[in-house]
């Protein structure tokens, strides 16, 4: 791990809420017909057969993860496609938001209740478009749920079916960062903070890249307070919390000094106008756990790590901008953290920081634990809690998202990489529960068979060969490239011309087509690379002459290079 350092049962059938108000259905994006790091695919829905359990944990089947002792991990429900937030009801049921993926209006709301000595879950919502954060006020006990376009709530004992009612509206709902987190203040529970992610990877669209970025104007790339006023309660309009942050879908607040901590997932393609960062990019920049202060400017995207100038922005004055509280692993990607107040886990947990790493990059995929100090400030160095999800021959990558602490203690997570709900749990009979030390990143190099490949490129003049040289090693590998994961699955490996065509041309597990259909523009991969209907990947897209060659090949049949 790179160094981290201080800065200053059954599914019922679905509710197809027909009888909502036609405005607030709208609204709310929720239907009758149907990107980092950030912009990950959905779970593959094969793969949550993968898992490899052994005995039980707590009464549940037990993943075979590495924790400490007397702490294990089992699974709660599977199925899910693409779950995200956590919240649970005062009566103890949890409630699941489950993106769907990224397409629109596929996602759903579940409830999971606990019946004798197992678990059930039943669809509460469906057709919602890209549900993610999902909280539960502490004032009215009604479940709150973000999209990208709105914050709704609902009762969720309301019978036949909830009512919706928009509570927020009008959130910036493209771009990069579309979905939504946010909490509520821990003294006022009428007033929440919401991230409005922002809409690129560094403001590139400004190829200029001049100060202020244009996305200051529009009130994104921070965070947003909303009070709910009036007998409704509702939220018409906001003001800005915090800025200078691209992307907070870890937030928390302190349960005693109100502290609000965001978790910050930083840029992407540090080295695309830095070559001589290529060999770090890695582990630049780093993600951030922030300490947020009312009008407060964080850095972003002029500045990185504690005060270093981003390479489009070198004459940036970072001495503006408020400093992370701790630096953390790079491309981690921090999703959910809470504060542990439960009575299950022994004293090292009272009150510290449980964060999830969701990123598919050597850095990602583990549960940590943060020291912080009676404040909630970060004061020290994260400790693994859950490791070893590294794919291997017992088990997949796993990808860790939002994080919940239930009255029991126990520690509820979901992960999206296999559509599962998972519950940490400890036994005190078992062992100590002593947080893990980190281990260190081993990043292997380049292997003969690679460098026999990057050889062979060199002379090659096919149409997919002049692809690889170009767009893929230049700007894909240094995400697609880090197993065992891939994002989204999808394995494009340096100087491989033959084997990535091959795998852009295969149809994907669940039977979703090929990236490329040859001889068809509007083939997936092209509009992701446009960002038309897809977050842009890579970050800030490709040049005009890339893309002219992706499209030749496409237009040609897309062969196959020669070997």
């Amino acid at each position: 791990m790179s160094s981290i350092r201080r800065g200053s049962g059954a599914a019922l059938p679905s509710l197809m809420l027909f009888a909502l108000v036609p405005a607030v259905v709208g609204a709310v994006g929720v239907h009758q017909g149907c990107s980092s790091a950030d912009t990950e695919e959905a779970a593959d829905p094969e793969a949550e057969v993968a898992y490899t359990t052994d005995g039980l944990c707590d009464n549940l089947p037990k993943v075979d993860l590495e924790t400490p002792p007397g702490v294990c991990v089992g699974i709660v429900a599977k199925g899910f496609v693409f779950p995200r937030g956590l919240a649970e009801l005062p009566g103890g049921d949890v409630m699941v938001a489950d993106m769907g993926g990224w397409a629109t209006n596929k996602g759903s709301v579940w409830r999971i209740k606990k019946e004798g000595g197992a678990y059930t879950r039943t669809q509460v919502l469906s057709l919602i478009d890209k549900p993610s954060g999902i909280q539960v006020n502490p004032k009215d006990k009604l479940v709150y749920v973000g999209t990208p376009k709105d914050i709704f709530r609902f009762d969720p004992d309301q019978a036949p079916r909830p009512r919706l009612t928009l509570v927020v509206k009008g959130l910036p709902p493209d771009g990069r960062h579309p979905l939504k987190q946010f909490v509520f203040d821990g003294r006022d529970p009428d007033v929440m903070y919401v991230n409005a992610g922002s809409a690129t990877d560094v403001c590139e669209k400004d190829r200029l890249f001049r100060s202020p970025c244009y996305e200051e104007a529009l009130d994104r790339s921070g965070i947003r307070r909303y009070a709910m006023t009036g007998a409704d309660r509702l939220a018409p309009t906001y003001t800005m919390l915090a800025r200078g942050l691209r992307n907070s879908m870890a937030l928390a607040v302190h349960p005693v000094s109100n502290v609000l901590l965001q978790g910050e997932n930083s840029r992407d393609s540090i080295n695309k106008y830095a070559p001589e960062l290529t060999d770090v990019e890695g582990d630049l920049p780093h993600e951030e756990l922030n300490v947020i202060d009312p009008d407060g400017h964080y850095g972003f995207p002029y500045c990185y790590d504690n005060g270093v100038a981003s390479p489009e922005y070198r004459t940036a004055d970072c001495s503006r901008f408020r400093n992370p509280a701790l630096l953390l692993p790079g491309h981690a990607a921090p999703l959910g953290m809470k504060y542990y107040t439960g009575p299950l886990f022994p004293a090292d947990y009272k009150g510290q920081l449980v964060l999830a790493y969701h990123g598919y990059r050597a850095n990602g995929h583990r549960l940590v634990m943060v020291p912080v100090d009676v404040r909630g400030v970060p004061s020290g160095e994260p400790l693994d809690i859950v490791r070893g999800w590294d794919k291997t021959a017992r088990h997949p990558l796993g990808a860790p998202v939002d994080v919940m602490v239930a009255k029991d203690g126990s520690i509820w997570m979901t992960e999206d990489k296999n559509g599962t709900v998972l519950r940490v749990f400890f036994d005190r009979l078992r062992g100590n529960g002593k947080p893990m030390a980190p281990r260190a990143v081993v990043r292997p190099a380049a292997s003969p068979e690679e460098a026999a490949r990057c050889a062979a490129l060199a002379r090659k003049t096919a149409l997919f060969s002049i692809v690889q040289r170009d767009v893929i090693d230049a700007s894909c590998v240094s995400c697609h490239g880090a197993g065992p994961g891939y994002p989204g699955s999808l394995a494009l490996l340096r100087c491989d011309d033959v084997g990535n065509a091959k795998r852009l041309l295969a149809r994907r597990r669940g039977n979703a087509p090929p990236l490329v259909v040859p001889g068809n523009d509007a083939s997936e991969l092209v509009l992701r690379l446009k960002g038309q209907g897809y977050p842009q990947m890579p970050a800030g897209g490709i040049s005009p002459e890339g893309e002219g060659e992706v499209l030749a090949w496409i237009r040609g049949g897309a062969p196959l290079p020669p070997p």
